[in-house]
């Protein structure tokens, strides 16, 4: 039996209206919808983004972004600033620093010496990171749980002496606004001992 259309029989030919593509005006409404989704997944995902730089500081934004103005940032070696409520509550409050010039710090101002145990205040020497009575291993900050030994820790939240260091936030500084995210915290890191030297035979 052939296979050419001229060998079956009519009822076996497709109607000619099944051959028609789809109405021009219908790809039109479909790329349409298509196009509106996309520029609203791009507005979902960029507005939350741009926010930090659109708003007038101090003021928190979606995401967890503390914007505060460019002099919050307490000058180099100087007294570090608490920022908490009303911007922040006590659990994401944190200390403003700079250690040195340009390299703007955010440390967290709660601490624990371990996961899961009690949480306590973390206090800043009233002599800052730049007085020179005070001696070096004292600066910047010290934990000032009640009744518990008093953990030293660095300007940057490096433990001297402490278990962990504190932990910090990450900082982006601009021209006129320092942004804190307060949402995405680096966690402490464990103190390494010192190497010691071995003794040779």
């Amino acid at each position: 039996m052939g296979t050419h259309f001229h060998d079956q029989p009519p009822e076996h030919w497709a109607a000619p209206v099944s051959l028609d593509p789809t109405p021009v005006w219908k790809q039109y409404i479909v790329i349409g919808v298509l196009l509106v989704v996309a520029l609203l997944v791009i507005a979902v995902v960029s507005v939350p983004a741009l926010m930090p730089t659109m708003v007038a500081p101090p003021a928190v934004v979606p995401g967890g972004r503390v914007v505060l103005p460019r002099g919050d940032v307490p000058a180099v070696a100087a007294y570090p600033k608490l920022i908490g409520a009303p911007l922040v509550d006590d659990a994401h409050s944190f200390w403003l620093v700079q250690p040195s010039a340009g390299d703007v710090v955010a440390v967290r101002a709660r601490w624990s010496p371990a996961d899961g145990a009690r949480e306590c205040p973390v206090a800043a020497f009233s002599g800052g990171i730049g007085n020179t009575s005070v001696p070096v291993d004292r600066r910047p900050f010290f934990q000032a749980c009640p009744d518990a030994q008093g953990w030293l820790f660095g300007p940057r939240g490096e433990p001297l002496g402490a278990p962990r260091s504190l932990a910090r936030y990450l900082v982006s500084v601009t021209t006129d606004r320092v942004i804190v995210n307060v949402s995405d915290e680096i966690p402490s890191s464990l103190r390494t001992p010192a190497p010691s030297a071995s003794r040779t035979p």
